[in-house]
């Protein structure tokens, strides 16, 4: 099995009963994985700001039979984020699982110095500041509970930077860097905090980046959709901490090696050092 499949049976542990939140559920990836996880047993929460596109991936939700609510949010608001969790806890219940989607790319892939600045904050905010509301809105439940799985949906063009999306890979690494900040202490508390990046899939967001121009060889989300529910169950919490590349990793492969990946600071971020002498090594 490839670390990536998710193979049916007994022995995988249920999800059923269990309640997710998903940002920028309406559409994309975010939509993609609110139907998964609905799938699976789970309820699920979905927020963002477009009401209509909530409300269809709610309705799609909903044939799978678990709970499902939408709660109207900018996560770059700390008070909408906070409200949006606090309608979903009243719904659903306390959230086990929180998938930190919502997110922008730079527009018109223009170099730093020509970018519109308040469109290049627009990224920057989403992916970072959204991304700690949800986390500063949920994780303090999930410490107290001793229980919980935070995924930050993430990029390669975190580490493979690319000067026409400055913002976008800025923000992105920035998440790397809050994630090895925070992964440890989360853990000892019972908590699990993820970096999973899907790779490239097909999505309206992908389709409009130049990176992607005539682009053939895209990333199944079968992947992704895989890799997500394995975090959501457990199974790779000894990866806790690392960046995962949905796309290109044998998940399997790098359980073997957890041990040693944390002992050496494996997949996380940091600076190489130029000799045996450095100290920012």
């Amino acid at each position: 099995m490839s670390g990536t499949e998710n193979v049916p049976g007994e022995t995988a542990a249920s999800l059923r009963g269990q309640v997710a939140l998903v940002t920028g559920a309406g559409r994309g990836l975010g939509r993609l994985l609110a139907l998964r996880l609905a799938e699976e047993g789970m309820a699920v929460g979905l927020v963002g700001r477009d009401r209509r596109s909530l409300d269809d991936t709610a309705g799609a939700c909903a044939r799978h039979g678990p709970g499902t609510v939408v709660a109207l949010a900018d996560v770059r608001c700390p008070k909408e984020t906070r409200q949006a969790v606090r309608d979903v806890q009243t719904a659903l219940g306390p959230v086990d699982l929180l998938v930190n989607n919502a997110g922008l790319v730079d527009r018109g892939e223009l170099p730093f110095w020509e970018a519109d600045p308040d469109h290049w904050w627009d990224v920057y905010e989403t992916n970072v500041r959204g991304t700690v509301n949800a986390c500063r809105a949920i994780a303090p439940e999930m410490v107290r509970r001793r229980s919980g799985r935070i995924v930050n949906v993430n990029s390669i063009l975190a580490v493979r930077t690319d000067p026409r999306y400055s913002a976008y890979s800025g923000s992105k690494a920035a998440l790397l860097a809050l994630t090895g900040v925070l992964a440890d202490s989360l853990h000892a508390h019972g908590v699990h905090l993820f970096d999973l990046s899907p790779g490239m899939v097909r999505t309206d967001m992908t389709l409009g980046m130049a990176i992607c121009d005539g682009r053939e060889d895209w990333t199944d989300p079968a992947r992704f959709l895989a890799a997500a529910v394995r975090l959501a169950r457990g199974e790779l919490d000894p990866l806790a901490g690392r960046f995962l590349h949905a796309g290109n990793d044998d998940l399997d492969a790098l359980l073997a090696a957890a041990d040693r990946m944390r002992a050496d600071g494996a997949r996380t971020l940091r600076l190489r050092a130029h000799g045996p002498a450095d100290p920012a090594g």
